[in-house]
């Protein structure tokens, strides 16, 4: 009876640190999943699926090669009071580490404002 108890532990200690490395290991990733423009409200509303993996911190919101805002939403933010012009722009989301550095992972979306 005591070794069943003993090889059952084993097998639960051996269970949990595998599932703890995979999840350690998951990649670092981002992917827009909707971006928006309300012109009369003058907001951008950017929903993303957002993945830190092991180096990941926090996304970072360029529009048109120019940075925006710091976001630590996890799955989107609304950006207000932006004022964008017809046509095409690019919004783009970099992920960074602690201390602001771009690891390089991003995704961009083209805007099209009518």
């Amino acid at each position: 009876m005591k070794r069943i108890f003993v090889i059952a532990t084993l097998l639960f200690i051996g269970l949990f640190l595998f599932t703890t490395t995979t999840i350690a290991a998951e990649e670092t990733s981002i992917k827009i999943t909707k971006c928006e423009y309300d012109e009369k409200g003058e907001s951008l509303l950017v929903e993303y699926n957002f993945v830190k993996g092991p180096k990941g911190d926090h996304v970072h919101l360029w529009i048109d090669g120019k940075e925006k805002k710091t976001i630590k939403q996890p799955r989107g933010y609304k950006l207000t009071g932006i004022k964008l012009s017809k046509g095409e722009h690019k919004v783009e989301l970099r992920i960074n580490d602690a201390s602001h550095t771009y690891i390089g992972v991003n995704d961009t979306y083209k805007l099209v404002v009518k």
